[in-house]
């Protein structure tokens, strides 16, 4: 059954379902009033439960081509009512499922801010990402473009923590919104919505360890705090720079302690023949291979791995970082998936850094100050927050 939280009475008057109405006053207005749904037309029911949230539905059989989401759960229903309570208390013009006809499309809120309309959407399930590409581009088209909110992951409830390693989905990842800085590098944030303790949770700060995995910021906030546009996380402090280092050097070592017992190809696997080649164990690359630099997380593949090899494809040609012709940086990224515009800039990020830190590549036992991964986290955080 379709189900709606709008609806029109008999006058023509729109209603919206937040929580100012009572059970009873909506049970005893619907013995004398008819609604209809504002799309159709046709006469919508008005349920009031016990348990349920109060909210309209349309009749099974209807003929309502552009109709509402099928059986929105609670959890959606509660979280888009205290959204649009939230906008309205900051007095900003809000419609709740209005229908956009130029690309009949149906937002969750349409919010106006600074004489510009922005479609809100809580998204509580998960639906086909080509679903999600396809109403983005349909934003696009009519030159909006949207916030998604999620509902905020278990694990992500269940933590107190400021700092913690979350793997994000496929189709998480689609709803992580970067926001831009002075820098090159975009601060790149999470927001996700729990409504039944009026939360926002956001993850921020994002640094890739190794597939989907990241170590991340995380903050919490009332909603009754919350602001428009929604608020930009803070700069982390000190002490929550040392423990985002910590977490990404330990799981540097767990994974370089973990690569030979784990993997059955041998001296087959990339990483293990570069090992074996450069004659280093895992376990004993030089601190500045496997660093957090700029556009990591165009690879998959930790940090460890990917620069050694490509330590080792530059040291293939008998070149330095100084003399390195960036064609060498064009054949190396073929060689692996994913994005290859951003694995370039990673790369060349990389190379960066050694000619700074003069690194003498051909010098595996070369050593590097013990601080020099949060001297790295401490000036990307810092840098980027400087004029955002």
């Amino acid at each position: 059954m379709k189900t709606l939280l709008t609806a029109l009475t008999s006058g023509g008057k729109q209603v919206v379902l937040t929580r100012q109405w009572s059970l009873v006053n909506l049970r005893e207005w619907r013995k004398n009033e008819t609604f209809h749904c504002p799309q159709c037309k046709e006469q919508v029911l008005l349920k009031v439960g016990d348990i349920v949230i109060p909210h309209f539905a349309h009749q099974k059989q209807t003929t309502c081509r552009d109709s509402f989401s099928e059986g929105e759960s609670p959890t959606h229903l509660l979280g888009k009512i205290q959204l649009y309570e939230l906008f309205s208390r900051l007095q900003l013009p809000t419609e709740m499922e209005p229908y956009l006809p130029d690309i009949r499309q149906r937002p969750d809120l349409l919010v106006t801010w600074r004489n510009e309309q922005v479609p809100i959407e809580f998204q509580c399930s998960t639906i086909p990402i080509a679903r999600i590409l396809e109403r983005n581009a349909g934003y696009d088209t009519v030159n909006m473009t949207p916030i998604w909110i999620v509902l905020t992951p278990q694990k992500v409830q269940d933590s107190s923590v400021f700092v913690l390693t979350h793997r994000f989905t496929q189709f998480q990842q689609h709803f992580i919104r970067h926001i831009h800085s002075h820098t090159k590098e975009a601060l790149s944030v999470f927001i996700t919505y729990n409504p039944l303790k009026q939360q926002f949770h956001y993850l921020s700060h994002f640094i890739h360890l190794r597939g989907t995995a990241f170590v991340v910021c995380h903050s919490v906030m009332r909603s009754a705090h919350q602001t428009i546009p929604f608020a930009i996380p803070a700069t982390p402090s000190i002490k929550d720079i040392e423990e985002l280092t910590r977490q990404y050097q330990s799981a540097r070592r767990k994974y370089l302690r973990s690569v030979i017992g784990y993997n059955q190809r041998g001296i087959h696997h990339r990483f293990l023949r570069a090992c074996y080649e450069l004659r280093v164990q895992p376990i004993q690359l030089p601190a500045w291979i496997g660093v957090p630099t700029f556009g990591q997380a165009a690879f998959t593949e930790s940090d460890s791995e990917w620069q050694l090899l490509l330590i080792a494809a530059i040291r293939h040609t008998r070149n330095t970082p100084f003399q390195l012709n960036r064609s060498i940086l064009h054949s190396f990224v073929k060689t692996f998936e994913g994005e290859s515009s951003r694995q370039l800039e990673a790369c060349q990020s990389y190379v960066d850094f050694l000619k700074e830190r003069r690194i003498d590549i051909y010098r595996l036992d070369q050593f590097m100050g013990k601080d020099f991964v949060l001297e790295i986290l401490s000036g990307r955080f810092l840098a980027m927050h400087a004029k955002n």
